[in-house]
């Protein structure tokens, strides 16, 4: 083994470095044959295996290795990275440009005078590793042109600035809202849908749309771009073609090609349901809203949640119920296939994602109360890490995600402060990418009636630090038994709640 390939298989620590170093300089290629090492520097071999430890070890101050060393033929360990990088790559490139790695570099006798940018669009082109380059200023007139001549709106996105990026996805948003509430009152207020107007005529015009949201002013936009529909046919195509002019279907993935209709049909559908005040006129704006939301409930499956350890409270039961209810309403306008997300502080469980009513019920039943209440800690590894950081590291993170907690007491096996430090930096990560600090929002909620939870929780709610975070103020439970014996009030009460932190500053 040597400095060069343990940097190249990840094996390098602090002690063997310091052994290494007494015969090789930090910033010295490599002369050794046979081992696909040779002319690399350490720090490049590192970065181009995507050992992310090694690299972090390099930079470290301790160690300070030069970020764009060169090795042979001119070459730094990013334009490496972006040429032949095997695996984690953003968070390699994400590292170098925290060390402040040169973006734009480039060297004549360098194919070309390629920049890292550019070898990026010439051959991954993975889109996290674009938007870190572009925020590191590594654009070039080349590269626009490339990006142009691919004509991938997911890499057209990743060119653009984050600032300027999240304006327009916050508009489109905006203008998604407002495209599925004018679809529902044409439907509605047009005979040439007669199954609907007929529904409508019998109850009262009960279901029409109407209010600031059906007038706004995006809607009046809309209107007259489609224009007054004389058919079915044609009212599609004129709602098909008005999402292609302003690209909102690009806001979604491929897998998700269809939300936006099905949102839309849902919506429509609603408006006939008498069976609940979800279809009132003035819930329909606030539904769609948290509809585009990817919903995660966090559910407190700690000791203390089981009837025999609080004073006969039966808290597992409760939030059977509650978790039932609150999945029905964030998932009554999606597609089957985009169901809520559902974890646990102590369970682990490896099918709990996209869930619809009959799979949350199935795992609700199954989990009882057992272990710490480590909330912070595992908001992060099991929310945080894989739906917000890794997700927006592949560019999978597509839909804000809206966070749901519910607890009954006090965090412990870990520090007090740790759900603040987890969400605090999540604020800070989201500001950090360029992000819209309402693409995570978070609701949490107190079930049972635990008086230092409920301290806990207050202590939350004055915390001028959280952003974007609403703390329930009355206890879940407690309501909910209150309204048990009335569905239709127990469900627009818990609506009214999920919503508070979606308009919450809006």
């Amino acid at each position: 083994m040597s400095l060069y390939t343990e940097a190249a298989n990840g094996a390098l620590t602090q002690s063997k470095l310091q052994k290494y170093l007494e015969k090789h300089g930090i910033n010295e290629p490599s002369e050794e044959s046979g081992r696909g090492t040779n002319s690399l520097t350490p720090l490049a071999l590192a970065a181009r295996n995507g050992r992310v430890n090694v690299v972090r070890l390099l930079l470290s101050p301790e160690n300070n290795a030069r970020v764009d060393g060169l090795s042979t033929m001119h070459r730094t360990p990013l334009w490496l990275v972006t040429a032949r990088g095997v695996q984690r790559r953003a968070e390699v490139v994400q590292l170098l440009l925290q060390h402040k790695a040169n973006a734009r570099y480039s060297h004549p006798d360098l194919m070309n005078g390629s920049t890292p940018l550019e070898n990026e669009l010439r051959q991954n082109r993975d889109v996290a590793v674009i938007q870190l380059l572009v925020e590191a200023g590594g654009v070039t007139d080349k590269a626009r042109k490339m990006a142009q001549s691919l004509n991938d709106p997911k890499i057209d996105a990743a060119m653009m600035p984050r600032t300027q990026f999240r304006r327009i996805h916050d508009k489109a948003t905006a203008l998604i809202m407002s495209l599925v509430l004018f679809v529902i009152r044409v439907v509605n207020e047009n005979s040439i849908f007669s199954r609907v107007t007929n529904k409508v005529s019998k109850f009262f015009g009960r279901f029409h749309i109407w209010g600031k949201d059906s007038k706004s002013k995006r809607v009046q936009q809309i209107e007259k771009e489609i224009g007054q529909p004389k058919t079915k046919e044609e009212f599609q195509q004129g709602v098909a073609d008005f999402v292609k002019k302003h690209q909102l279907a690009n806001f979604f993935s491929k897998d998700d090609s269809a939300f936006l209709d099905t949102l839309t049909a849902h919506a429509v559908d609603l408006q006939n349901d008498d069976s609940t005040d979800l279809s009132e006129p003035q819930n329909a704006s606030g539904l769609i809203q948290l509809s585009l939301y990817q919903p995660v409930i966090y559910c407190d499956d700690s000791t203390s949640m089981n009837i025999d350890y609080n004073r006969c409270e039966d808290r597992i039961q409760e939030q059977r119920g509650l978790v039932h209810r609150i999945a029905g309403i964030c998932t009554r306008l999606v597609p089957d296939d985009k169901g809520i997300h559902l974890r646990f502080i102590n369970t682990r469980l490896p099918d709990a994602d996209n869930l619809r009513m009959a799979d949350v019920e199935r795992i609700m039943a199954d989990v009882s109360g057992a272990g710490a209440t480590q909330i912070g800690t595992n908001l992060r590894q099991q929310i945080l890490d894989p739906f917000v950081y890794q997700a927006h590291a592949n560019g999978s993170l597509k839909r804000p995600v809206f966070i749901s907690v519910i607890t009954d007491g006090v965090p412990s096996n870990e520090p007090s402060f740790q759900l603040q430090n987890e969400i605090i930096q999540c604020q800070e990560f989201l500001l950090e990418k360029g992000l819209s600090p309402r693409s995570v929002i978070f609701q949490i909620s107190q079930i049972g009636s635990d008086s230092d939870s409920k301290a806990f929780l207050s202590g939350l709610a004055t915390d001028s630090r959280l952003e974007n975070v609403c703390i329930t103020a009355q206890q879940l439970d407690a309501k909910f038994r209150e309204l048990r014996d009335n569905e239709r009030n127990l469900e627009a009460w818990l609506f009214k709640t999920l919503l508070a932190p979606v308009l919450k500053q809006e």
